[in-house]
């Protein structure tokens, strides 16, 4: 069968052109179709609603910030024995806090904990069903443990914390991580000998150390841990990169069990250029502590003194 063509040339051309820019066109048209669909579906997804859990959902920092280290109301670590003037970096910032769906609350600064330290710019309460700002300080209380997870920043009236998201948690770990770094390296402690000084029922242990560190200064407390009790604080200017340091912390034998091993903890404030920058520092003592008795008074306490030196585990 013979097939005839009508029209042009020039008219078929037309036609296609007509065809294909059509074809383009509609093409276009679903591109922004399907864009505005994805966008309209992430703004959905994302978009704030009234919350039904109180919870802290965001953190902002605002700016740097400082405190008073030898301010008892801080609750530093290690208590007072801190340097005159000092001051410990810290960063303000703003929390959104999502409101609980039943009753507005008034939170609170949490206290202090091993790894951050709050204070509250201003008191806060968070309407049922609503977000509201936060105004707190926060600062590191162990720049050792600055990468670490904080999960507690505000409590409730009712002592009930306030939890926090995850994104919360990693944004904070990164702000103490940021406090921390113009203190650069943490102190180190070599223990050269220690001795359990034993005077009448009083028993010490008292360790001789080394400590090196580039900080102008040092301030170390001994902190009470399993079997001790921490004794002073030592102030020590470092005009050079190691200084001698005799730590104490008194012994009680009553909390000790057959494998006890005695470990002292210290608080060491690195000030730098005026700032403090906190660290806990962990000196093991050495299984073959000598146990040296100061009196020659007849003792009659009922407890042996091998009780006070350490045991090895197992």
């Amino acid at each position: 069968m013979e097939v005839l063509e009508q029209g042009s040339p020039e008219g078929r051309d037309r036609r296609l052109r007509g065809g294909v820019v059509i074809a383009v066109c509609s093409l276009a048209a679903l591109a922004i179709l399907a864009t505005a669909a994805v966008a309209g579906y992430r703004w959905w997804s994302q978009r704030e609603t009234p919350s039904d859990v109180l919870q802290i959902t965001a953190l902002e920092v605002i700016g740097p910030a400082s405190i008073k280290v030898d301010d008892g109301d801080a609750g530093w670590p290690g208590g007072l024995g801190t340097p005159d003037g000092a001051r410990a970096a810290a960063a303000w910032v703003r929390l959104t806090v999502a409101g609980d769906a039943t009753r507005s609350v008034r939170v609170n600064p949490v206290e202090p904990s091993q790894s951050v330290l709050v204070s509250a710019v201003m008191p806060s309460v968070v309407p049922d069903r609503q977000s509201a700002r936060v105004d707190v300080t926060v600062a590191p209380a162990n720049c050792s443990a600055s990468g670490g997870t904080a999960r507690e920043l505000l409590i409730t009236d009712e002592l009930e914390i306030v939890p926090m998201t995850d994104a919360v948690v990693e944004r904070l770990s990164e702000v103490l991580a940021r406090i921390c770094k113009p203190g650069g390296m943490p102190p180190q402690i070599a223990t050269r000998s220690a001795i359990i000084d034993v005077f009448f029922r009083d028993r010490t242990l008292v360790m001789s150390t080394e400590v090196t560190s580039a900080a102008d200064r040092l301030v170390l407390t001994p902190l009470d841990g399993t079997a001790l009790r921490g004794l002073g604080a030592e102030d020590v200017a470092m005009p050079g990169p190691t200084s001698d340091v005799r730590l104490s912390w008194l012994v009680s034998p009553g909390e000790m069990s057959p494998n006890t091993l005695l470990t002292g903890r210290v608080q060491v404030y690195s000030i730098v250029e005026g700032t403090a920058y906190p660290w806990v520092v962990t000196l093991p003592v050495p299984r073959d502590v000598e146990v040296r008795a100061s009196s020659t008074a007849i003792r009659n306490d009922g407890v042996d003194l091998a009780e006070v030196a350490p045991r090895p585990g197992g």
